[in-house]
């Protein structure tokens, strides 16, 4: 990306980004598009530094894809979330905002492969017994065919097949990465983008990983951890305390409001911004110096003024979801957190049951399941009635001998839009072509998983949110360490 016109870049390639620098004297007035966790970690951490700020969510609560679904005496995360961080301010954050209602909790999880509920992720050399003896002689001669050829390679793999053939073998690929993965984005693994791999697979090749499990080192990467925080109440308890410490900060959180436009004042790019957005009882408009957006990019583009040189088509995708919740009458399904289901006959892609992760998040003797359905609006699934959906879910869990359908006593389907950012293959591109129009507007920065188009993990979401806080006010040092990443202005 070019940065020469004062764009700076925070986290990385796709982190948050801010345009022009610093907020300057008398500037207080900020709107925040998006109510999610780095809407309201954003928000909060401005108030307290006494700025005026206001928030615009599009649903009737807070939290996006971290809010906690109550019901019948049951609480739902919508997918599960952990929490993990090697940054010591990061969890001082945490801690002050939830007291003892932060748990830390050991992490269990498998995925259903050849028959078996199998250590996920894989743990080497024991996971090797799952192959029987022909198959393990071809797992181990093509990861040593790749690893030869990674000797010898003039080109570098750009696709996540690619990536992971080089560093793990065809034969793992096939029958390990590639059918889970094509289920989550809805492509083949040749279309997307290798940045996904050595993003998500901690590890760089088969080697590496059999060492690590061997010899564990006090610092794993954070796809591998084995503990991890998590709220008494539901990850929803986040967003829930930002929007509460936000409010007695003197912020403002307005619900239920769609975006409309956001636009210079006056024409004048330096002058401000007119927010206007719509409710169910109206219109509404708010004057902003600063904007922050962590709504969906394109969702962005549209708002903006129309312009002959605007990507409005910026070819950049989000991932959907829909989940199962199941309350069920015994006192436990499986002791996994996550359970992963790479199988293309099985309408879900993971499970994960809310009681092992807190025994408050079910009644007294009983438990629950999410069941978690990868899609898309364009898919069928998607437009499949809610008691479809379930059946279908609650039949296959049944038949696998996961959980006895006699004993689900209720069910609720929910469908999330925009869950995930898609990196596709030329993803980066589009991206920078985006960024490289953002730029001519000062004062409007982007963060956040859907706001910056960055597939983060919710401390990755809060990191980049106070990051971004600190250098609008100016209080960054000239270089500062935030996880494993590095800020340099």
């Amino acid at each position: 990306m070019n940065e020469s016109n004062g764009a700076q870049r925070l986290n990385g390639v796709n982190g948050a980004y801010i345009h022009n620098g610093h907020l300057s004297q008398g500037q207080g007035a900020i709107v925040i598009l998006g109510g999610g966790v780095a809407g309201l970690a954003s928000g909060l951490e401005l108030a307290r530094r006494g700025l005026q700020v206001t928030i615009l969510e599009q649903a009737g609560e807070v939290g996006g894809l971290a809010r906690t679904v109550t019901h019948q005496g049951y609480r739902f995360d919508i997918g599960g979330h952990r929490f993990h961080s090697h940054n010591p301010r990061l969890l001082r954050w945490l801690r002050e905002l939830l007291g003892d209602d932060l748990l830390r909790v050991s992490r269990r999880s498998h995925i259903y492969l050849q028959g078996q509920y199998v250590t996920y992720p894989l743990q080497f050399p024991g996971a090797l017994g799952i192959f029987g003896p022909r198959q393990l002689l071809q797992v181990l001669s093509s990861y040593a065919a790749a690893r030869w050829q990674q000797r010898t390679a003039t080109t570098v793999g750009v696709s996540f097949e690619d990536w992971v053939v080089q560093r793990f073998g065809r034969a793992l690929y096939e029958i390990y990465f590639r059918p889970y993965t094509e289920k989550v984005w809805g492509i083949p693994c040749h279309e997307l983008s290798a940045d996904w791999a050595a993003q998500r697979i901690s590890l760089p090749d088969l080697w590496a990983t059999m060492r690590r499990t061997l010899y564990a080192g006090r610092r794993p990467p954070a796809t591998i951890v084995s503990e991890f925080y998590y709220p008494r109440y539901g990850f929803g308890m986040i967003p829930k305390r930002l929007a509460q410490a936000l409010l007695n900060a003197g912020g403002s959180i307005v619900t239920n409001a769609s975006v409309r436009s956001v636009t210079p004042v006056g024409g004048d790019l330096a002058g401000g911004y007119t927010v206007s957005y719509g409710t169910n009882s109206g219109q509404g408009q708010l004057r902003a110096d600063c904007v922050i957006s962590t709504i969906p990019l394109n969702a962005l583009l549209r708002a903006l003024p129309p312009n002959p040189g605007a990507p409005a088509d910026v070819g950049l995708d989000y991932r959907d979801l829909i989940c199962v919740f199941l309350a069920i009458d015994q006192q436990r399904v499986s002791r996994d957190h996550w359970t992963y289901f790479p199988q293309r006959e099985l309408i879900f892609g993971r499970t994960h049951e809310p009681g092992n992760w807190s025994a408050a998040m079910t009644p007294p003797g009983m438990t629950s399941l999410v069941a978690e359905i990868f899609t898309g609006r364009d898919e069928p699934t998607w437009h499949s009635a809610d008691d479809v959906i379930a059946a279908k879910t609650v039949t296959q869990l049944h038949a696998l001998g996961f959980l006895s359908g006699d004993r689900v006593v209720d069910r609720r389907v929910l469908r999330v839009k925009n869950a995930y950012p898609v990196y596709r293959l030329g993803y980066r591109n589009e991206l920078e072509r985006a960024h490289r129009y953002l730029q001519q507007f000062p004062g409007l920065h982007l963060v956040g998983r859907t706001g910056a188009f960055r597939y983060l993990n919710s401390d990755g979401v809060i990191e980049d949110a106070l990051t971004l806080v600190d250098w609008l006010c100016g209080q960054a040092p000239a270089q500062v360490e935030v996880g494993e990443h590095y800020v340099v202005p």
